[in-house]
């Protein structure tokens, strides 16, 4: 992360970010704060479900109250097909370099939202008038994500989605948290990145300010008062990889195996809408990022998840992804813990 923040202390150019997850935003929210960019940067943030547009939102609130120019983008794939997506953003992008005082191809792009194929839209409406550009990881579900069809490519390339982009000169770094598992990627170079950076104690409740309401310091309380473990949640029906009744079974199945192992707390992914049969006090339902509790020093014996990056950046004794490519293989295993 250090190395980016360099980057970004170092740019005369204003910074605009285009984040797809609150995971996006707290990485954004520690590179603008360790960078000192309040008031030289702008966020993007297109989102596909109400919880996520709702969650932006408050959150784009607090940050325009620290000189942050702000804009949610609600996502929509019939106005996008008929065109009026392209218009809306450009409007969008005028509005926000207006406010930051730059223009088109005098700005620097940090992107999230990308994958192995192409840069996802509206962000490659961004990188088209950047002038230089760093991508940073989705997640680590980002390398495990099954291939689209070719005819789903060449569809999306038809409607202004970059492919290859990897070999554009204005791209000056692909950072991913665990270059091994983008290995199948045509990418030939990836950068290192972490979140594990040193954070004042008034630097941890800048954070919760930003990401938490008061029942999510309610749940946090929780947590810091005793938690064996913490399993954290996917949006694999939301998302279209399994069903609804399916993905109940699955995280009842991982709940009923690993409470043996002591207290279980279920942290709920921000996009996870499912309502599920556990007792009240087992839920974590902020829309935070998981990785805020690594931030914020709760610690626990075990964390488990399937394909996601919580597990790998939990403060925990023992992580377990049960299938880390969960998303094209369908299938998990669980594990003894010890």
């Amino acid at each position: 992360m250090m190395k980016i923040v360099e980057i970004l202390r170092k740019t005369p150019d204003k910074v605009i970010f285009v984040c797809g997850s609150p995971y996006h935003i707290l990485i954004t929210d520690i590179l603008i704060m360790k960078s000192d960019l309040r008031g030289k940067c702008g966020l993007i943030l297109p989102a596909y479900s109400q919880k996520n547009m709702e969650y932006f939102n408050e959150v784009a609130l607090k940050m325009e109250l620290q000189g942050i120019a702000c804009e949610v983008i609600k996502k929509n794939m019939i106005r996008r097909a008929i065109g009026l997506s392209d218009r809306e953003n450009l409007v969008v992008m005028e509005r926000v370099l207006k406010r930051l005082h730059t223009q088109k191809k005098e700005y620097f792009l940090v992107n999230y939202i990308w994958n192995k194929a192409l840069i996802c839209y509206p962000a490659t409406l961004w990188f088209r008038y950047c002038k230089e550009s760093i991508f940073i990881e989705e997640g680590s579900a980002q390398s495990a994500m099954p291939d689209e069809r070719s005819f789903v490519i060449w569809l999306k390339c038809l409607y202004g989605n970059q492919k290859e982009f990897w070999k554009d000169r204005r791209l000056k770094g692909v950072y991913v948290q665990n270059r091994e598992l983008f290995s199948s990627f045509p990418i030939p170079e990836l950068e290192q990145f972490s979140l594990s950076v040193d954070f004042s104690e008034e630097e941890k409740e800048e954070l919760l300010d930003l990401f938490v309401n008061n029942q999510d310091r309610i749940e946090i309380e929780r947590l810091r008062q005793g938690v064996n473990g913490i399993l954290y949640t996917q949006p694999i029906s939301e998302d279209g990889y399994v069903k609804e009744e399916d993905k109940i079974k699955i995280y009842k199945d991982i709940v009923e195996y690993y409470s043996k192992y002591g207290k279980l707390f279920l942290k709920i992914h921000p996009r996870d809408t499912t309502q599920y049969d556990f007792p009240d006090e087992m839920i974590i339902r902020g829309s935070y990022p998981s990785e805020l509790l690594n931030i914020l020093d709760i610690k626990c014996k075990f964390a488990v998840g399937l394909c996601t990056s919580a597990v790998e950046t939990a403060n925990a004794d023992v992580r377990i992804n049960l299938n880390e490519r969960f998303l094209s293989e369908l299938k998990y295993e669980l594990k003894e813990l010890w």
